[in-house]
């Protein structure tokens, strides 16, 4: 990728951030929600209280004095406070990090191993030196991967779930319980992304197969079997990468379901929560970084899919 296209790219990113923010942004005033109404009706604060919040909030203002005022705390790191404990939004947001970010490393590594490994067999349904055993099982792998792909997040949760119950009521508080309450949100987001993965990287090898490099080496007796398939991926690898990217943005900020089904803390759910209580400036700053998540994952997959494919390389300069 030459350096005038990865500027491009990376002004391209700023521009998605940049709508993104400000689509969520007039969503939520336009919305008519009163975050202050829902402070008053908890008893969290009085009228005159609820006044003067107002007032620094800049909510009494006309809405593009609101959004100037937004674009210029944003443009200098200041994203506001809650409206509901008062404390920073940045430290609100780092501090769900630290439940989400080990879920989502660890949910994006499986995904990537598994969508690997299963699209690997699922291809090999299509391979004309493979016997009918294998076949039967490279198609129900495939199957395993459509159906895996087509579940919602919150079905296969639930599945695993249930499934787990027994051995979450036979451990103890301690390390082990820790390891099976981080194990089981994994699971369930590695799958749902896996089977993605798994789905392109099939339809790579699968025509990979299909190419006369390959039907060549195979024929030059080429090995061991290891080497065989390396040369089939080396030509995956770059699509398997761009959806990877995708992915683990999914995984950065997309994590609502799965940590609200299993009660774990998150920038996920303190979305959910924040949407439900009408926080402003949580909202917006969640979505501020879901899509710069989004932006710089995808942006780095770009650049790695293209050093690993000198045909794409071709296209972007």
């Amino acid at each position: 990728m030459s350096l005038r296209t990865f500027l491009r790219r990376i002004l391209g990113s700023l521009t998605t951030i940049w709508l993104v923010t400000t689509l969520v942004f007039f969503a939520i005033r336009l919305s008519h929600i009163d975050p202050l109404a829902a402070l008053l009706g908890q008893g969290l604060a009085s009228q005159a209280q609820a006044a003067e919040m107002r007032t620094a909030l800049g909510l009494d203002r006309p809405l593009l004095q609101q959004y100037a005022l937004f674009l210029s705390g944003l443009a200098r790191g200041d994203l506001g406070r809650s409206l509901f404990d008062g404390q920073p939004v940045v430290r609100a947001i780092a501090q769900s990090l630290r439940f989400t970010a080990p879920l989502a490393l660890s949910a994006w590594l499986l995904a990537i191993a598994l969508g690997l490994a299963l699209g690997s067999l699922a291809s090999r349904a299509s391979a004309w030196e493979a016997g009918r055993p294998a076949r039967w099982l490279a198609r129900l792998t495939s199957a395993a991967l459509v159906l895996g792909t087509s579940t919602p997040v919150a079905w296969s949760g639930l599945l695993i779930l249930w499934a787990a119950v027994p051995l979450l009521t036979g451990l103890h508080p301690g390390p082990a319980r820790d390891v099976a309450q981080l194990a089981l949100p994994t699971l369930t987001l590695g799958i749902a992304s896996g089977c993605s993965l798994g789905r392109v990287a099939e339809a790579g090898l699968s025509r990979a197969r299909r190419e006369p490099f390959f039907i060549a080496a195979r024929a030059r007796g080429i090995g061991p079997l290891w080497r065989l398939e390396w040369s089939a991926l080396r030509t995956t690898l770059a699509p398997v990468i761009s959806l990877a990217g995708v992915e683990a943005a999914f995984l950065l900020g997309g994590t609502m379901v799965t940590e609200t089904l299993f009660a774990r803390p998150g920038v996920g759910r303190l979305l959910v929560e924040s949407i439900l209580r009408g926080d402003f400036p949580l909202v917006q700053a969640i979505v501020a970084l879901m899509a710069a998540g989004y932006a710089l994952f995808n942006l780095l997959a770009d650049v790695l899919a293209s050093s690993l494919d000198p045909r794409l390389r071709e296209e972007t300069e």
